[in-house]
């Protein structure tokens, strides 16, 4: 699995500043994975999007991902077309305590920035990239 933060202000695919924000993406994973070897398998891809303050533009949950997703394109994996599974999820800090969610599965060096980024940011975007298991297409999630 490859974890990462970025504390940036997500973009739709159409907005207009969409490529310095894909190179902001990358140069962050960089930054966690300096050596990476190109995957060549099925992955699942999860984006969550955390503020304090809400965006100039409202952003939808579907639209956070996907140019995430590209960013990492040549830098992860070759083709987009390899995520099987986007998950993507705003969750907003004024609204909700952290503690709502389970973080324990989050790998223990992006959790400690993460909350770093708590106390110092208004926008943080984790990402998450791994192997694609068919157990995690799920139904009746409620």
């Amino acid at each position: 699995m490859f974890a990462f933060l970025c504390d940036t202000i997500p973009l739709s695919g159409k907005a207009t500043h969409k490529n310095r924000y894909q190179q902001k993406i990358a140069n962050s994973f960089s930054t966690y994975y300096p050596a990476v070897i190109m995957l060549n398998q099925e992955l699942y891809s999860a984006v969550y999007y955390f503020h304090k303050r809400k965006p100039l533009s409202v952003l939808d949950a579907d639209n956070l991902s996907k140019p995430v997703v590209d960013a990492l394109e040549d830098v992860l994996y070759k083709d987009d077309k390899m995520v099987k599974i986007r998950r993507s999820g705003i969750f907003d800090l004024n609204q909700n305590e952290i503690d709502i969610l389970d973080l324990t599965k989050m790998p223990k060096n992006v959790f400690s920035d993460f909350l770093k980024l708590l106390d110092t940011s208004d926008h943080i975007i984790y990402v998450e990239f791994g192997n694609l298991s068919y157990n995690m297409f799920e139904f009746g999630i409620e």
